[in-house]
């Protein structure tokens, strides 16, 4: 019987959880929600100037070039809670000197903030704040994808159809408001986290495609005579999202399990505990989204592209203990020789699972401690800041720890070790969820 591991960190209620809201995950109705929230966004949104969209729109990349600018979305809970405070001041602390950062904070919160930006060197942020009757989510990356217009050169928010999680889906709105960036949207699904964009070709997580043919269906789209709905949707996320490079679906062959729940015995006491948090019924994507599992790294010289793909097989081994049936292996690995027969030279790293236990409640929490969702920069100089996650009753993780930066130095990449991110991680995500790439300091396309 695996150990019972409170948490060494508050459970913070309004740390939602990732996919919240996403549609038809726990039962959650899938049009009626979204188009009942997307008319009632449309009265907030046509108060707005809408740009017209970027004619040429080129994607920001994932990890192409240094970091030149990046958002940051911070609710006062994360201020007030030790734990994440900590992680958004070692990632303040760590970026480089050039970033220049763009920061949305809640009203309330906003002093603090502004004692880290100066802690950090980061006083010429450009910052403002959002009500504290308004709840906007640590979770920056999600709401929209960043483009680049190639013919104007101007910077876009890229805003799905509907994004129904939180009040999040104004980030885009209320940064156009108080810089250079535009705004708009695309009558598509997509998340900023369920894509990942390479020098000529980007990933979107399989799922959401699916899913915008769902809008052919209930008429959002509607394709020309003659062409398939399929070919419709993804010659759409070329024409909305990048004009020249490559889409690439990523999603698993071999069946995902079901997020779900069941007993189990503790000293002769019932406990619930969750299993594949985050897995949709039919899902091809385990674990939400596919930066949760997936990091590009760049090109090598070989001209590969070069990515890793967390394997919870190799993190297991790490630990000394074989990997559970929950560990989804199977899946993760079908994903990488995916990639591998597409061309891509595939990298495993150590993806632990693990999880928190409620005594009072007897629940125990299953999720995986993704050093795979991080920053990275391939070019000139190659950095990365990675999560870590060997503390509390998870001392034995400083190997996985560990063993994710070798792999990293050993790709000549300089390694930032970032505090604990256990509560991003129990709730679907980690670094690379909480900013949000808004320019690169060599163009977006090579």
């Amino acid at each position: 019987m695996d150990l019972i591991r409170p948490r060494h960190y508050k459970l913070v209620p309004e740390l939602v959880r990732r996919d919240r809201g996403d549609h038809g995950r726990r039962g959650e109705s899938f049009f009626p929600e979204l188009l009942n929230r997307s008319a009632a966004l449309d009265f907030i949104h046509e108060s707005l100037p809408r740009p017209v969209r970027p004619t040429s729109p080129s994607l920001m990349p994932t990890a192409e070039g240094p970091i030149e600018r990046i958002l940051l979305t911070i609710p006062n809970y994360a201020v007030q809670d030790p734990t994440m405070a900590a992680a958004f001041q070692g990632l303040l602390g760590s970026l480089p000197a050039a970033t220049r950062l763009v920061v949305l904070v809640q009203a309330s919160a906003k002093s603090v903030v502004e004692a880290w930006l100066k802690a950090a060197g980061k006083e010429q942020a450009e910052l403002n704040t959002f009500e504290d009757t308004l709840n906007i989510s640590i979770w920056a990356e999600d709401a929209f994808v960043v483009a680049k217009d190639t013919v104007t050169g101007a910077t876009f928010f890229v805003e799905p159809y509907s994004f129904p999680r939180y009040a999040d889906g104004l980030i885009g709105d209320f940064v156009a408001n108080f810089t250079d960036l535009r705004d708009t949207r695309a009558p598509l699904y997509f998340q900023g986290g369920n894509t990942l964009i390479g020098d000529d070709f980007f990933f979107i997580g399989a799922d959401y495609p699916a899913r915008s043919l769902q809008y052919i269906s209930s008429h959002v789209l509607t394709p020309p005579v003659g062409v398939s709905a399929k070919e419709f949707v993804k010659s759409a996320y070329k024409d909305y999202l990048d004009k020249n490079r490559k889409i690439i679906y990523v999603g698993s062959r071999v069946p995902v399990p079901q997020e779900t729940t069941r007993k189990f015995n503790v000293s002769g006491e019932e406990w619930t505990e969750t299993l594949y948090a985050g897995n949709a019924q039919g899902t091809t994507q385990p674990l939400f989204h596919i930066d949760m599992f997936i990091t590009l790294v760049g090109r090598g010289d070989a001209g590969k592209y070069k990515v890793l793909v967390g394997d919870p097989k190799m993190a297991f081994k790490t630990l000394g203990r074989p990997a559970p049936l929950h560990a989804m292996v199977s899946v993760f690995d079908d994903i990488a020789s995916g990639l591998a027969d597409q061309g891509f030279d595939v990298v495993r790293n150590p993806l632990p699972l693990v999880y928190m236990d409620d005594p009072q409640n007897k629940e125990r929490r299953w999720y995986f401690a993704t050093s795979n969702n991080a920053l990275v920069q391939n070019g000139p100089k190659k950095e990365v800041w990675l999560p870590t996650y060997g503390y509390g009753d998870w001392t034995e993780l400083k190997k996985t720890d560990d063993e994710n930066a070798t792999i990293w130095e050993e790709l000549g990449f300089a390694v930032h070790r970032l505090p604990d991110f256990h509560p991003f991680a129990e709730n679907l995500g980690a670094v690379h969820c909480i900013k949000k790439y808004l320019a690169r300091s060599q163009p977006a396309t090579s």
